[in-house]
């Protein structure tokens, strides 16, 4: 499964958000063959 470690770069790459996580957004995205899904992984900045 293809995981992002920001929101911006899923939404620039063409996802849209479905649903928050415990750690970050389940996104996805439309293609040819149907939905496909992605996690957006968030990072927490020091």
């Amino acid at each position: 499964m293809l995981v992002f470690h920001s929101l911006p770069d899923a939404i620039r790459a063409g996802y849209q958000i479905v649903e928050p996580t415990s750690s970050g957004y389940l996104v996805r995205i439309r293609t040819t063959g149907g939905w496909a899904l992605a996690l957006v992984e968030l990072r927490p900045s020091f």
